[in-house]
């Protein structure tokens, strides 16, 4: 706990010291809206999150998280609780699942598993630091991002150590780093400094690495090369987007970039649609041909708004503001097509998507399951 509170007060206090008062949020327009957005269930699991909590769709139905440290099952699209277990410790990272067993990492470090059947503890694993990004879980390991600049992976039935690599990186960021991405047996991991590597999934050799983005600026907060989104891959194509970096896109299959251009976009990228579509960190959202790097559109209707990482929904960008209100952006033209309010906290961390709906998340813990109208 004392190694999270140290390393939040920091940050805060860098932040305070020279960061410009912000802007006031852009007022939101009436809109016509094209996709009609409904809330199925919702549910406050409580808490204050500051480091990104993000559910996770299984099979047996939504799994989520709350910071102080209430794990629960719930049902799909009502979210019902099916079992809600209570870990008496805050949680910073999370969930992770596979048709097995939860994941969550508690403050004090420790990787906990629970049975996704029945909620009761599997395993517990202490850790060698402090966890900010979510652990990436297949069927037989749990992917785990230290801050201390550790890649481990451990046994998802044992907690026992499978590989590990070390690095000179630390994750301590803006809000702790970019979630990893596991693709194809590859796990790709956007470290702080700006550097992307893919990692072999079942033994840690490294497959591939390049900068993606340099560090710029003379104060601490300036130099920090920091990321909320994953790498966004769709099929051999990968794009990375960092504050005070770049937007980069990289051919993965040839190892050579395609094009990047400067950016300050800490809520990430996200290939689809034929195009590469980035938040920035003002909330300015824009698109991108995904060939040639040629600018599509731009739109400045959720500047300022504090904008989430953004997901692919109803053929729409889905992104969820401060204020808790959930934006379907047109990946045609960036006009704003859907709208619902689903709470009244910030969206830190991108929409959960699946064939039958989105999860939300919001920072007080809030969590709403949200359909389209037929």
């Amino acid at each position: 706990m004392r190694i999270l509170a140290f390393v939040v007060s920091s940050l805060v206090l860098i932040g305070c010291s020279s960061a410009p008062e912000k802007p006031d949020p852009t007022r939101l327009e009436r809109i016509s809206p094209e996709v009609v957005l409904v809330k199925q269930g919702s549910v406050s699991l409580g808490g204050d999150d500051v480091t990104g909590l993000t559910p996770v769709i299984t099979g047996s139905g939504l799994v989520a998280a709350s910071s102080r440290g209430e794990v629960s099952l719930l049902t799909l699209p009502e979210l019902d609780e099916v079992w809600s277990t209570d870990l008496d410790q805050d949680i910073t990272a999370g969930v992770g699942a596979n048709d097995a067993n939860v994941f969550v990492i508690t403050a004090n470090g420790r990787l906990i598993a629970l049975s996704l059947a029945t909620g009761e503890v599997q395993f517990e694993r202490l850790l060698p630091s402090a966890v900010t990004t979510p652990p990436s879980v297949d069927d037989d390991r749990v992917y785990v991002k230290t801050q201390v600049g550790r890649l481990m992976a451990l046994s998802a039935t044992t907690g026992e150590t499978l590989w590990v690599e070390e690095t000179q990186e630390t994750t301590i960021g803006i809000r702790g780093g970019a979630p990893m991405t596991l693709s194809n047996n590859t796990l790709w991991v956007l470290w702080e400094s700006g550097r992307l590597a893919g990692y072999q999934a079942d033994n840690g050799r490294i497959l591939f690495e390049r900068q993606v983005a340099v560090s710029k600026g003379r104060s601490p907060l300036e130099r920090i090369v920091d990321s909320k989104g994953a790498p966004s891959i769709q099929n051999s194509v990968l794009a990375t987007a960092t504050r005070n970096g770049q937007l980069s896109v990289l051919d993965i299959s040839s190892g050579q970039p395609l094009w990047s251009i400067d950016a300050d976009a800490y809520p990430g990228a996200l290939v689809g649609f034929n195009a590469v579509t980035v938040v920035e960190t003002d909330g300015t959202v824009s698109a991108y041909s995904l060939q040639t790097g040629e600018s599509l559109w731009s739109t400045q209707a959720l500047r300022y708004r504090e904008l989430s990482a953004p997901s692919i929904f109803a053929n729409s960008i889905a992104v969820v503001d401060l204020d808790g209100v959930v934006h379907l952006i047109d990946p045609a033209d960036g006009g704003l097509v859907g709208r619902l309010d689903v709470g009244s906290a910030k969206g830190l961390v991108a929409p959960v998507v699946s064939s039958d709906g989105m999860a939300v998340q919001l920072v007080d813990g809030r969590v709403t399951w949200v359909s389209v109208t037929p």
